[in-house]
């Protein structure tokens, strides 16, 4: 099964070093953008992409994540940010090869 299909059905990704996760909320009341969250296992560190993209449903979620982490894949300047700030490049390096592997 290929990773974006996962993503859809599970709602995470484990790349080994990395777990990642859709953050979506169905709020009927107000709209709550979806949030992609990274956990690196190798620093202990929780990281977050800093978008709020408008979208209207889990599909659109999904479509969303899956362009976002293609973007790091690629090389892409995709900020991510924990708690004591972006994430160092190092950090991107190991995941956007981390990425690159789902592909192979």
């Amino acid at each position: 099964m290929r990773w974006q299909e996962t993503l859809r059905r599970e709602g995470f990704l484990d790349l080994g070093e990395f777990i990642i996760e859709l953050v979506y909320i169905d709020c009927p009341c107000e709209p709550i953008p979806p949030t992609l969250a990274i956990y690196d296992k190798k620093d202990d560190e929780w990281y977050r992409v800093e978008e709020a993209p408008n979208v209207q449903n889990y599909r659109e979620a999904v479509e969303w994540a899956i362009e976002v982490l293609e973007r790091i894949r690629d090389g892409e300047n995709v900020r991510l940010v924990g708690l004591d700030g972006p994430a160092p490049p190092k950090v991107m390096k190991r995941l956007s090869l981390a990425l690159q592997k789902l592909t192979e």
